[in-house]
């Protein structure tokens, strides 16, 4: 069967920007319409609607399989009246895979998380796709990337970077620069927290290292549970961060100042969250936004899947080329000299939370989790026993650091944890001197404050120790 208009021509309209209304119709010619969210391009005769909460529209179906489904160009506000037959409803399968994973991530972006459950798929086909309506008007002009160009460039920048930390900025500006993927945020998972963190950001008015986002919270959650490209082509509510969280420490009286709110566009309107995935596991995710409905979606997944697996991979090797055990094995512990910190400058008050792992400096709230315990071990030392040079190796081989197996994301928590240091102009800086080797500064003697905990974190903090 060949189509009037084929589905390949209209692939604007089908990447969910506006709401298709779907028609059908009783045994008795009684008429029923509903708004679709997505509808999904399966093939070149056959797309995909959404079951919800249609119970009239399922009805209507079992008894005539008959519908129409009218699509609009977001660019050139085209109209296409679909004729539908309806064939079957999948529960499993990539294109019910693909579409859970997409609502379930605009249900927690928006805080609806557990009320929009995608029931099924159902699966029609076209049997007429026709333009209705005038003419549309001209779509304005927009000129296209070659995106193997666009990768090439990409691939050649990142190859050129030298180090983990060089690597994470010059791939999201390059992103900007050939893609037009802009702002953005690159976040590392930590596996043990059932969490991710934020390594760098791009294209925002505050900085992003530090912040947190857990595992199936919102559309980057979501990526990196799923493991699935989440593009939201509309999303036509602000983003409601933590949120949830934030209530339920509240409501157990456990304090919130520690956390890093995660930067982002007042009203987003699309957004796309990567994962990276490497050797079977996603280590991370990339988050992206815009300004422009329609930015992301079905029609560049395929190049963003390519573009997550090849940052993930390059990121993995720099950071097991900076972890190699010869980098920096041999540097020797180093003392500051006595000028280094003079007696009579301001006092560098430090307090370490146990609980969290949290650390402050004065009232100003640093960093948490592995950077914090990290930050801890380098300025009791430097304060014991006057060290200033540090390597990635002892930190890696430290098992009182309650680092996962291998060290996982070593690179990506220092990195964080330089990232806030400078952030909070705090009077501490470390600083990468080389390969695999660290130089910690304070401006001032240090005041370590260690503030104990109990229960199982008591047990946690004691199992860490031993």
């Amino acid at each position: 069967m060949t189509l009037t208009v084929p589905l390949d021509a209209i692939a604007a309209c089908l990447r969910g920007v506006i709401p298709s209304p779907f028609a059908t119709c009783s045994p008795d010619g009684i008429p029923n319409i509903t708004y679709m969210s997505i509808v999904l391009r399966v093939d070149s005769d056959r797309v995909a609607l959404s079951r919800q909460f249609f119970n009239k529209t399922r009805a209507n179906l079992d008894a005539n399989p008959r519908g129409q489904v009218w699509v609009v160009d977001p660019d050139t506000l085209a109209q296409y009246a679909l004729d539908l037959e309806y064939l079957h409803t999948e529960a499993q399968g990539a294109t019910f895979d693909a579409m859970r994973t997409n609502l379930e991530a605009v249900a927690s972006q928006t805080g609806m998380a557990g009320v929009f459950r995608l029931r099924g798929v159902d699966i029609h086909r076209v049997l007429g796709c026709e333009q209705v309506g005038g003419p549309a008007p001209p779509a304005t002009a927009r000129t296209e990337r070659d995106p193997l160009l666009a990768l090439d460039e990409l691939t050649r920048r990142l190859a050129a970077a030298e180090d983990y930390d060089a690597a994470t900025q010059t791939a999201l500006e390059a992103l900007e620069d050939v893609f037009g993927f802009a702002p953005s945020i690159l976040l590392a998972r930590d596996a043990g927290a059932d969490r991710l963190f934020a390594v760098a950001g791009n294209g925002y008015d505050r900085p992003a290292a530090g912040a947190e986002v857990r595992l199936g919270e919102g559309v980057i959650g979501t990526a990196a549970q799923s493991g699935q490209v989440v593009c939201v082509a509309n999303l036509a509510r602000s983003r409601i961060m933590q949120s949830a969280v934030r209530a339920a420490l509240a409501s157990r009286g456990a304090p919130v100042a520690n956390e890093i709110p995660l930067p982002g566009l007042p009203v987003p309107a699309s957004v796309a969250a990567v994962p990276l995935a490497a050797q079977g596991e996603v280590t991370g995710v990339l988050y992206l936004e815009s300004e422009r409905a329609g930015h992301f979606g079905p029609h560049n997944e395929r190049l963003l899947r390519v573009i997550g697996r090849h940052l993930a991979l390059a990121l993995a090797g720099l950071a097991r080329e900076e972890g190699d055990p010869g980098a920096g094995a041999t540097a020797p512990p180093t003392a500051s000299a006595p000028s280094d910190v003079a007696e009579d400058r301001a006092p560098v008050c430090v307090s370490y939370y146990q609980a969290d792992d949290s650390v402050f400096v004065g009232d100003r709230y640093v960093v948490k989790g592995a950077p914090g315990r990290i930050l801890w071990k380098l300025l009791r030392e430097h304060a014991d026993a006057g060290r200033a040079e540090f390597t990635n190796r002892e930190l890696r081989l430290d098992e009182s650091l309650g680092l996962p197996a291998g060290a996982d994301n070593l690179e990506a928590r220092l990195l964080v944890l330089r990232k806030r240091l400078a952030t909070d102009e705090v009077p501490i800086a470390l600083e990468r001197v080389g390969r695999g080797r660290l130089e910690l500064g304070v401006a001032g003697p240090l005041q370590l404050v260690e503030v104990p905990t109990g229960g199982v974190m008591s047990a946690a903090h004691a199992a860490r120790e031993r």
